[in-house]
């Protein structure tokens, strides 16, 4: 279910294809790969969440995956992230006359923070190989938690704020 290492298609989609991706380990030692658009499965955080609901294990590290970078390290905890998302993101910028282009992808984490209000943010982006430079957050919104995975027994998850905005009120 879940991509736990670099098979032939993690190493097409990150060589060939040159594709921007994710590396997580989780609490029981297992490293999980984003094996984004791999044929007949959903989308890999999605996969990624329900296993960590199922074997009751929380993500502690968020790391880069793309060949030719360095390994960059987003998040870590020994402990667990609690609060936490990854979206890809693809973006192509053209010159005003049309006869230059050039692609971007970016890799952009999210985590939640002990207030519950607030989330941190880092974005990588690619082909300029770095972070972002400023320190990015953002407010908790609907849309954000939405794609968050909460360790099991979520101290985060059963915060008021969240659970007003999990169940459709406004803060």
């Amino acid at each position: 279910m879940i991509c736990t290492h670099r098979d032939q298609y993690m190493k097409s989609l990150t060589r060939s294809e040159m594709m921007i991706s994710w590396k997580i380990k989780l609490s029981d030692g297992t490293d999980v790969y984003g094996d984004y658009d791999r044929p007949d499965t959903d989308n890999p955080w999605i996969r990624l969440s329900e296993h960590c609901k199922d074997k009751d294990v929380s993500i502690t590290k968020v790391e880069l995956h793309m060949f030719g970078t360095p390994k960059l390290l987003f998040f870590e905890d020994e402990n667990g992230l609690d609060g936490v998302s990854v979206m890809r993101g693809i973006a192509k910028e053209q010159s005003m006359t049309g006869n230059h282009s050039e692609s971007f992808q970016t890799l952009t984490v999210c985590l939640l923070r002990d207030c519950c209000s607030w989330i941190d943010v880092k974005k990588y982006t690619w082909p300029l190989n770095e972070f972002e430079e400023f320190n990015q957050t953002r407010a908790v919104t609907k849309q954000n938690l939405e794609y968050m995975i909460f360790k099991n027994g979520s101290e985060k998850l059963k915060n008021p704020k969240v659970q007003e905005l999990i169940n459709g009120a406004t803060l």
